[in-house]
């Protein structure tokens, strides 16, 4: 075996070590984006829980309060309640707005860069077909809209801007799940 031989057998273990690297790589952050949408599924399983959990007669009795409903955005700046409803009693809109803010601190403590949107909507994609933030409010089922900041794109360093941003260069929804349940007995967007 020559010296040539031998160098061009490294080259062509290198060459095969850097592509293994490349698939480790990309197997890392295929595997983070799969533990953070099971994260977003469980929470959204836990919110339809405790939408669930409080019956609709109950919130209904104050559906002219705007705190005392289960649409919720968790980038709106959402004041921690007094009461969080664990040792008194509570009145119906102190039970949904301490639900909403335990869930929402839920979702920026489990998602790096979380945001979630909890309303009715009837088409979650725009025009492109592609997931957005705004929520019609119509129809009877209620949606939930994640979104986190993932390392995708070139080098792991952030969202693909051509497809992962919106017109407002927010970082769009990804991922939005139905809840079930008793939708029609929700109340509705005042």
């Amino acid at each position: 075996m020559t010296l040539v031989e031998v160098l061009v057998a490294l080259v062509i273990f290198a060459l095969g070590m850097l592509g293994a690297g490349g698939l480790i790589v990309s197997s890392l952050r295929s595997s983070q984006l799969s533990t953070t949408a099971s994260v977003a599924n469980a929470l959204a399983r836990d919110y339809g829980e405790v939408m669930q959990m409080i019956p609709a007669t109950v919130i209904a009795t104050g559906v002219a309060d705007a705190s005392n409903t289960f649409t919720i955005d968790t980038d709106d700046s959402m004041t921690e309640p007094s009461e969080k409803c664990k040792t008194n009693a509570c009145t119906p809109a102190q039970m949904v707005a301490a639900s909403n803010w335990e869930w929402a601190q839920r979702v920026k403590n489990a998602l790096p860069g979380g945001r979630a949107v909890v309303c009715k909507d009837t088409s979650p994609k725009d025009s492109n077909g592609l997931y957005q933030w705004d929520c019609d409010t119509s129809g009877t089922l209620m949606v939930v809209k994640f979104g986190w900041t993932a390392k995708t794109g070139p080098a792991g360093t952030g969202d693909d801007i051509l497809s992962d941003r919106d017109g407002n260069n927010r970082i769009r929804p990804k991922m939005v799940v139905t809840l079930f349940g008793n939708q029609t007995d929700f109340v509705t967007v005042p």
